[in-house]
């Protein structure tokens, strides 16, 4: 093989490799997103128990399963959160 034929090869050996480590990024980054859906906590059951209450105005703060901060205990309920930790 002569020199010119040699480049030519190269050249096209990396062409394939950059395809292929593309490729293989793609497959990465989508078979990642889809790992990192989160389950929701949200409790039906707590929901239709709940939805009607009228909640008072206090506002201690608590944290619901969801890690989203709810004013109070009936708040997170209401929409069918459970309460994680009373102490914000």
């Amino acid at each position: 093989m002569n020199r010119e034929s040699m480049k030519a090869i190269k050249k096209q050996l990396g062409v394939v490799l950059k395809t292929a480590l593309f490729a293989a990024a793609f497959v990465l980054i989508l078979f990642s997103a889809s790992c990192r859906k989160k389950e929701s906590c949200f409790d039906k059951e707590l929901y239709y128990l709940h939805t009607n209450d009228y909640c008072t105005a206090d506002c201690p703060g608590v944290l619901g399963c969801d890690g989203k901060t709810y004013c109070n205990a009936c708040e997170a309920q209401k929409v069918g959160i459970r309460v994680v930790d009373e102490q914000q």
